[in-house]
């Protein structure tokens, strides 16, 4: 078996400097130290040694007591030549919007969940919004179902009954939605846990024969029904 179809299991340290690094990544302005034990739910103690740990290797840059994401991600990001995507940049997004006149949205799978990588078109609320549900669990997105639905049959099994545990009736619609989404090519999701009213399509993003992450459009529910049809059509040119 490949091994990239491996479920392999998580390590309590590794998690947590992980979750350090996405949470001053996404912060903008850098957090302090009780911040990031705040949002980790974890003792100060605890953190501060790890933190100490990433200073030290350039990850992590201290300023003014906040720490900011330093510059060894960055390197390591640029010696490995790779990227999440290299057949979509933001200017095929701002165009995407454009002609759908929605905001367009681009996510890569990290784990059991969704990542926004880069978006275009929205406006102050949705951007607020979609800034604070950067992760989602696979499931709960347009672009998460996407991604879910291309995995591995081990690996996407194994996603699902992580999120659903023994509610095995919700277990086999999802897995049955993922083989529509396979069959079809696009998924349809309401994405109330980021705005209310609101629905995404997605479809997925292929390249060298593997889907690398997912496209999407969101708008109002009745919005995305009734055009349907033309957001599909506008997402597989774009992704295509």
């Amino acid at each position: 078996m490949d091994s990239t179809s491996i479920r392999r299991p998580g390590h309590r340290t590794v998690d947590r400097i992980a979750a350090i690094l996405e949470a001053v990544a996404n912060s903008g302005s850098g957090l302090t130290l009780t911040q990031l034990a705040v949002r980790l739910e974890a003792p100060v103690s605890s953190i501060q040694k790890l933190v100490n740990g990433l200073v030290a290797a350039g990850y992590l840059d201290e300023e003014d007591h906040r720490f900011l994401l330093g510059p060894a991600p960055h390197v390591l990001s640029m010696r490995s030549g790779r990227v999440p995507v290299r057949s979509l940049a933001h200017a095929d997004l701002v165009a995407l919007s454009g002609r759908s006149g929605t905001p367009a949205l681009l996510a890569v799978r990290v784990g059991d969940n969704a990542v926004y990588v880069d978006w275009a078109g929205t406006d102050e609320p949705f951007d607020y919004a979609l800034s604070k549900s950067l992760r989602s669990a696979l499931p709960r997105t347009a672009a998460g179902r996407v991604l879910l639905a291309h995995l591995p049959e081990r690996d996407r099994r194994a996603v699902v009954s992580a999120v659903l545990g023994d509610d095995t009736a919700a277990a086999v619609a999802l897995l049955a939605d993922a083989e529509k989404i396979r069959s079809r090519g696009y998924a349809v999701v309401a994405s109330g846990h980021v705005m209310r009213s609101v629905t995404a399509v997605a479809v997925p993003v292929v390249e060298e024969g593997r889907v690398v992450a997912a496209l999407a459009i969101a708008d109002h529910a009745d919005t995305v029904s009734a055009r349907l049809d033309e957001f599909v059509a506008l997402l597989l040119s774009a992704s295509a």
